[in-house]
C-alpha cells in the first residue's frame, strides 16, 4: 500500500474513532479526553500532510507490510465497544494501547522493508507516533498520580510509608511494630 495513503488513513480513522467515542459516552470527563485525542490525531494528520508537501517522494513509496485492513483504529472499532468507559484513566489507557500498536506496526514494517527510502519514512512515522505516545503516557501518569502517590497533609511521618501509603512494609513484616505499650517521652 502507498505509505502516504496509509499514514493519512490511519490518522483519519483515529479522528473518526475518537469522535465516535466522544459522542457515545455519557461522562463529560471521558468525552473531553476523546475530543482532545481526536484533536491530537488531527494535528498528526496535518504534520503528515506537511511532510508530504515538503517531500513529494512520499507519494511514490509503497510498503507491502501495511495494508488497509491493518489500520489499528479500524480494528478497534470492529473488535470492541468502548462506549462504556467510566473514567478518563480508561480513555487514556485505550489511547496508549492504540498508539503502542501503531508505533510497533511502523517499526516492524521498517525492519522488513528493503527500500531505504521507504524504511527511512517508516522510521520517521514511527518517531512521530512515538512522540504522541509519550504525550499520552504523560497524561496517563498525571491522571493516575493520585492512586500512585501519597498527597495527604495529615501524615507527618512519611518514613513509615515507603510505598506511597499502601502499608507494604507492615504487610511484609519489614517494619517492626513496637511491642512496648508504654508511651514514649
Amino acid at each position: 500500500m502507498n505509505l502516504y495513503e496509509y499514514a493519512q488513513a490511519t490518522e483519519e480513522s483515529g479522528i473518526r474513532y475518537y469522535r465516535e467515542l466522544a459522542n457515545c459516552t455519557k461522562k463529560d470527563g471521558v468525552k473531553g479526553v476523546f475530543n482532545m485525542l481526536a484533536g491530537e490525531e488531527k494535528k498528526l494528520l496535518a504534520k503528515i500532510q506537511l511532510i508530504q508537501q515538503r517531500f513529494p517522494r512520499m507519494d511514490s513509496l509503497n510498503c507491502r507490510q501495511l495494508r488497509k485492513n491493518t489500520i489499528v483504529f479500524d480494528q478497534l472499532r470492529k473488535n470492541s465497544n468502548h462506549c462504556r468507559m467510566e473514567t478518563d484513566l480508561e480513555a487514556y489507557r485505550l489511547a496508549r494501547e492504540a498508539e503502542e500498536k501503531i508505533v510497533s506496526q511502523y517499526e516492524n514494517a521498517a525492519k522488513a522493508e528493503k527500500n531505504p527510502q521507504t524504511k527511512e519514512m517508516l522510521l520517521w512515522l514511527a518517531a512521530l507516533e512515538r512522540r504522541e505516545l509519550r504525550e499520552i503516557e504523560t497524561l496517563y501518569d498525571f491522571v493516575n498520580a493520585p492512586s500512585e502517590s501519597l498527597e495527604w497533609g495529615e501524615f507527618s511521618n512519611l518514613d513509615e510509608f515507603h510505598n506511597f501509603g499502601r502499608y507494604e512494609d507492615l504487610r511484609q513484616g519489614e517494619l517492626k511494630l513496637p511491642t512496648d505499650t508504654k508511651e514514649r517521652r
